[in-house]
């Protein structure tokens, strides 16, 4: 082999081996987790990760010895909110974890569910709320913590993150539900649970018929109104509002779920819900 010839990318088997490459190797293997038809539809060009404007609105942060990254790309590089963020990291199970994931339409409405009345961060409604907002954004569809409507595009999100699994020579990954509608929507799209699953279904049956969940959607919140139990949307804003507090569930908590790339599993523990 002639000494000139370039040396192949090192095995790779978790986050920290990538992001101890140089971040000529290590920046395109995360620029994968951003599907080709966001980069399409902004202007931005796989290779050079540029835009028309000569802007770079894709950004990663993948610190050296660090075992997390975060990829965002805007439409604009100094937009407010990202068109997407992911968020990885090697759980304690030794495989990767996606932690988070926002899908916004860049040209939709906004809602400051994500700041409380004092201008302090609410971890979007996770540690306080901002009521006003989020009844607005209620009133306009949306789910809990979304700050804009999505793009319908969850299912290329966790495509890429299939791929990014096997550059990793992982079997599977690990997926954290922010909400219950989140739990529903990655159920659809072939994950499983690896805990949480006794918790949906207890959710599920309160939510039925003469159930205890079903009895608390009793108008006393714009967030549990009755008839909200037969929509995942209208289910997630009552429990996002605290219904599980004081039942036997205990709250949300404690759910994960996985997925393996290439073998959907086949999991629906709202049958026929609709968002």
């Amino acid at each position: 082999m002639s000494e000139t010839t370039a040396r192949p990318t090192p095995a790779l088997e978790s986050i920290l081996d990538l992001n101890a490459l140089p971040w000529t190797l290590r920046e395109p293997i995360y620029a994968r987790l951003c599907p080709e038809e966001l980069l399409a539809r902004f202007g931005v060009h796989r290779g050079t990760l540029l835009n028309g404007a000569g802007e770079r609105p894709l950004r990663i942060a993948a610190p050296d010895e660090g075992s997390w990254a975060r990829v965002e790309l805007r439409e604009r590089r100094d937009d407010r909110d990202p068109v997407l963020a992911v968020d990885i990291a090697m759980s304690a199970f030794g495989v990767p974890e996606l932690t988070f994931v926002a899908i916004n339409d860049p040209a939709a409405p906004r809602y400051g569910v994500d700041r409380d009345p004092d201008g302090q961060d609410t971890l979007l409604g996770t540690v306080s709320r901002n009521l006003s907002e989020e009844a607005r954004a209620l009133r306009d569809g949306l789910g809990p913590g979304q700050v804009r409507r999505g793009m319908r595009m969850l299912g290329r999100v966790l495509e890429c993150m299939d791929g990014f699994c096997r550059i990793l020579g992982c079997d599977l990954y690990l997926v954290e539900p922010l909400f219950y509608h989140s739990a529903l929507l990655y159920e659809r799209h072939g994950c499983d649970y690896l805990m949480g699953r006794d918790l949906m279904d207890a959710i599920h049956e309160g939510f039925g018929d003469g159930g205890v969940l079903h009895r608390l959607l009793d108008d006393s919140t714009p967030f549990r109104r009755r008839g909200f139990e037969a929509f995942e949307r209208g289910r997630s804003w009552a429990i996002h509002d605290g219904i599980l507090d004081g039942t036997s569930t205990g709250g949300w908590a404690g759910v994960k779920m996985y997925r393996v790339p290439g073998r959907p599993a086949a999991v629906s523990t709202f049958p026929n819900g609709k968002y």
